[in-house]
């Protein structure tokens, strides 16, 4: 009876941590192909539009536009030229990158630079609602530009966006079918473990009840060891310290990096892999997914497929399983 209490004890403890850890942690974890949608729709807006959506956010940052002389007075260039942002006395040049062209590269970062010492800013921020390709990113750091693209841009401006009705009914049974599915992957895990606890406790407990039956026999005795000897896979376990799953996607990502025609892995969302190839004819499909499945919290996760750099053939999404 003490094993049953104990496991029973273990499957509603962590089963209550893990659902309570997933509300909390639910506003900071919207899907990836929510953020996707919404960098889509920015990309919709006329230029004048999406800046002024942009300002909104970097006041929320502190930063207030300057107008100069012959400036509307949103301090918004008619033109499309780059603004002039001030906080605390600090001047910092904001250029949204804005087009037909999801893809900003490094052609569109040269000269920024300069213009920001000409016109006497200390900072440079480039924002698109689309995204920066890797020559743009390496760029960037070299001069120390800040990139925001897309879906970094979509948590900043969201509060000043309103979903039309039909749009936002819509998504709200889309994230109840996600949270729903991963409450019972924690529940799910809670039994693993309350399992194991059974097992160990049973095999720790003494049985007193046996005392007056004979002793088995040792092909019986061999038999009954036997599942008391089998281990768990403990990659098999989603752990409840966030930190370790952290080291997990860490892990894997570096795992993948190594194969055969792929140069870099990197976790773009919490749920969506980004894997450059090195080559155009690169699939690493078949090797990548094992490295995946590995983990129960990563095997469904979205894999991007991005070609190398001025290859003209498209991203590819790949999922190894699904939910």
């Amino acid at each position: 009876m003490l094993p049953v209490l104990i496991a029973l004890f273990v499957f509603v403890l962590l089963g209550l941590g893990l659902t309570h850890w997933l509300r909390q942690s639910h506003a900071a974890r919207q899907p990836a192909e929510m953020r996707a949608r919404s960098a889509e729709q920015l990309s919709k807006l006329r230029w004048r539009d999406f800046a002024k959506l942009v300002l909104q956010a970097m006041h929320g940052r502190g930063f207030h536009p300057v107008v100069e002389d012959g400036l509307p007075s949103d301090g918004i260039p008619t033109d499309g030229s780059d603004i002039l942002l001030e906080r605390d006395g600090e001047l910092t040049l904001l250029s949204c990158k804005y087009g037909s062209a999801s893809v900003v590269g490094a052609a569109a970062l040269l000269g920024l630079a300069k213009s920001a010492t000409l016109r006497g800013t200390e900072r440079v921020i480039v924002v698109t609602p689309g995204r920066f390709d890797e020559e743009a990113a390496r760029i960037a750091q070299q001069q120390g530009i800040e990139l925001i693209d897309g879906e970094s841009l979509w948590p900043e401006v969201r509060p000043y966006v309103a979903y039309p009705a039909g749009e936002a009914a819509s998504q709200a049974p889309e994230t109840a079918r996600i949270e729903s599915k991963r409450l019972a992957l924690a529940w799910g895990g809670a039994a693993v473990a309350g399992f194991l606890a059974w097992m160990l406790a049973t095999s720790l407990v003494p049985v007193n009840d046996t005392a007056d039956m004979p002793p088995p026999s040792p092909k019986a005795a061999s038999a009954t060891s036997k599942p008391s000897a089998a281990k768990a896979d403990p990659d098999s376990i989603i752990p409840t310290d966030p930190a370790a799953l952290e080291q997990r996607r860490r892990e894997t990502a570096n795992a993948i990096a190594t194969l055969f025609g792929v140069s870099r892995a990197i976790w773009s969302t919490q749920s969506t892999l980004l894997v450059y190839l090195s080559s155009e004819d690169a699939d690493p499909i078949n090797e990548l997914c094992p490295l995946l499945e590995r983990y129960p919290e990563l095997a469904s996760s979205r894999v991007q497929l991005q070609p190398p750099a001025g290859s003209s053939k498209p991203v590819r999404f790949k999922q190894c399983r699904t939910y």
